[in-house]
């Protein structure tokens, strides 16, 4: 821990340096900055909320503000005696009642002057079923635009009526003005003689509100009880800000009508009025608008920091400038590595840790090389020889047996199946010992099993029928030398013979799969089988790289294995009295095939 630590960071400058910048300049101006950014934004949204809060308290006051002023003038001018006596039975006399409505309509403009912010006053005379206007001339009912208002109020059987663009969406006047109706007189215990009507056109909610500043995206609107559009000040198309507000409506219904919420990226304040009339101010400030005056000190603190970053970053760069050959030079020799290329070196070398490395990758890679090199060597000579001991340990197994059967008919002095018996063991032994080739043609190997069949059937009385089965052009494909015989022997001494049937039959088969991933040879036999068990068993021996028992069959499937790859697969099949199924599935691309085939002997 001692030398090699702190000679290291003697050395390396590159580090200390890092570590020294982000430890006195970096690190702490970030930590600043963050808190002053979450500061200011905290302060200032809690600040624009409150007055937002306050700014709807106002509006909504002076919306029922002016509710009550339409209801003080309903019940006012329901009283006036001149607007009781004109709603009486028609004079007989014409210039009578001249006058009567003259002056009525007289009253109505005097009133509507001295109100100011009023649109309009109507009256309906429930006598001669007239509408005398301070605006239009009088109409009969049904031929009046109020008539709609007047039947709709005496239809309520209410003392007074409020009506807006919610109350009667399919009337045009409501669309631009709203009425507040009354009886005359106002009292209830005196018969009606008319009803009194008095408009405010919407322009005049506009003005309320239009001043009010919320920044160039924020809007405040006043809207009818289902979500209709009095007055706003938004800048959106009518259609787009209509369905803003029906959103925020339906949010605000599913929060439970709070005062104040987060819709998206805005801040919303809703109240709705207390008053007949139930209108809703909405006042909304997105985000960015809340966060105006935090943004500034966000820009401020993050241009100081890109300016001390760049400065850091020319720091970095012209420090670091010495190291960036080096290292490049080591990224290079690393790469071709990787690759494989071990003759790739560093040639230029700095006085510190870089210069060490380079030099210990020049090092390594000439040692890798060398391992290499002795590896190649190493493994190909381990493949020839565990090649050549699994074939040693078959042929001496071979011989034994067929010694063995020669001995027997020396015994019975049967000489002519003694000369038959030893042509063909000349035979089979000028196959296997005067070829040193490791690998043969299936053709040859199928042409030994034939001598070896024919030897077996000199031998016992059973005789073996051996059939084959090659899929052109698989008869020249390179397989063992051997590699066969081991599992026909099996077949016939384990199988077939216990049996104790006159005949029996093998069948060798070779063919490619389906898909031509794989070439297939199959050695089947008409035996005894095995038992599910027994089966299991020798499915397991065959896993074990060294085993007692089932010699001849496991050094062929070591042997396939070290020839066609780790790929190849062995599948055993079974059932007692129905034989037992040998398949090795050889990898295609690891089957060599020769075009000429071997003639048989």
């Amino acid at each position: 821990m001692n030398s090699p630590f702190f000679s290291f960071l003697r050395r390396s400058f590159y580090i200390k340096m890092i570590v020294v910048m982000f430890a006195i300049s970096v690190v702490p101006l970030i930590v600043l900055s963050f808190i002053s950014v979450s500061v200011s934004s905290t302060t200032v949204e809690q600040q624009v909320n409150r007055l937002n809060a306050q700014l709807v308290n106002q509006v909504v006051d002076r919306i029922e503000l002016t509710m009550t002023r339409l209801r003080e003038l309903s019940e006012q001018y329901s009283r006036i005696s001149s607007i009781q006596s004109a709603l009486v039975s028609p004079s007989a006399q014409y210039f009578e009642e001249v006058v009567r409505k003259k002056d009525l309509i007289s009253v109505l403009s005097g009133a509507s002057a001295i109100i100011g912010n009023v649109e309009g006053l109507q009256v309906y005379s429930a006598v001669t079923g007239e509408v005398l206007s301070s605006t239009e001339a009088p109409a009969m009912l049904e031929e009046s635009p109020y008539g709609p208002l007047i039947e709709a109020y005496l239809a309520s059987g209410r003392p007074n009526l409020f009506l807006d663009k919610h109350s009667m969406p399919e009337l045009a006047i409501l669309n631009s003005s709203t009425y507040y109706i009354s009886r005359v007189p106002f009292d209830l215990y005196k018969d009606l003689k008319g009803v009194l009507l008095i408009s405010m056109n919407n322009s005049q909610y506009q003005q309320q509100i239009e001043n009010i500043q919320l920044g160039s995206e924020g809007s405040i609107s006043l809207l009818t009880e289902d979500g209709l559009s009095i007055a706003t000040t938004s800048k959106l198309e009518k259609q787009a800000d209509t369905q803003r507000v029906q959103e925020i409506l339906k949010l605000w219904k599913e929060l439970k009508r709070p005062d104040q919420f987060a819709a998206g990226s805005s801040i919303v304040s809703v109240k709705q009025t207390s008053t007949y009339d139930k209108w809703i101010v909405l006042s909304e400030i997105p985000s960015k608008e809340l966060t105006a005056s935090a943004e500034i000190i966000r820009r401020t603190v993050t241009y100081f920091l890109l300016i001390l970053a760049c400065l850091g970053a020319l720091c970095v760069v012209g420090f670091g400038y010495q190291l960036y050959r080096p290292l490049q030079a080591v990224k290079r020799q690393v790469d071709a590595l990787k690759k494989g290329n071990f003759e790739a070196r560093v040639t230029h070398f700095e006085s510190n840790e870089i210069g060490d490395l380079g030099r210990m990758l020049n090092t390594m890679a000439v040692r890798i090389q060398d391992l290499l090199a002795d590896l190649h060597d190493s493994e190909d000579l381990k493949r020839k020889l565990e090649i050549r001991a699994l074939q040693s340990q078959i042929n001496p197994h071979f011989m034994y047996n067929t010694l063995n059967t020669i001995r027997m008919f020396a015994m019975m002095k049967d000489y002519e199946k003694i000369n038959s018996l030893m042509g063909r063991l000349v035979a089979l032994l000028r196959y296997s010992m005067e070829n040193f080739e490791q690998t043969v043609q299936l053709q040859q190997e199928l042409d030994y099993l034939a001598d070896y069949v024919g030897l077996l059937n000199m031998r016992y009385k059973c005789q073996i029928h051996l059939e084959t089965e090659i899929e052109e052009p698989l008869r020249g494909m390179m397989i063992p030398k051997l590699g066969l015989q081991p599992l026909i022997e099996n077949s016939v001494f384990h199988g077939i013979l216990p049996r104790k049937a006159p005949e029996g039959h093998i069948r060798v088969r070779v063919y490619r799969s389906p898909g031509g991933s794989h070439i297939i040879v199959q050695v089947e036999d008409d035996g005894t089988g095995l038992e599910e068990a027994e089966l299991r068993k020798l499915q397991l021996h065959l896993q074990q790289e060294e085993s007692a028992e089932n010699i001849g069959l496991q050094n062929v499937w070591m042997r396939m294995k070290l020839l066609f790859g780790a790929e190849t697969q062995i599948l055993l099949t079974s059932a007692p009295g129905e034989g037992l199924t040998i398949r090795m599935l050889l990898p295609s691309g690891n089957v060599l095939i020769k075009e000429e085939h071997h003639e048989s002997l």
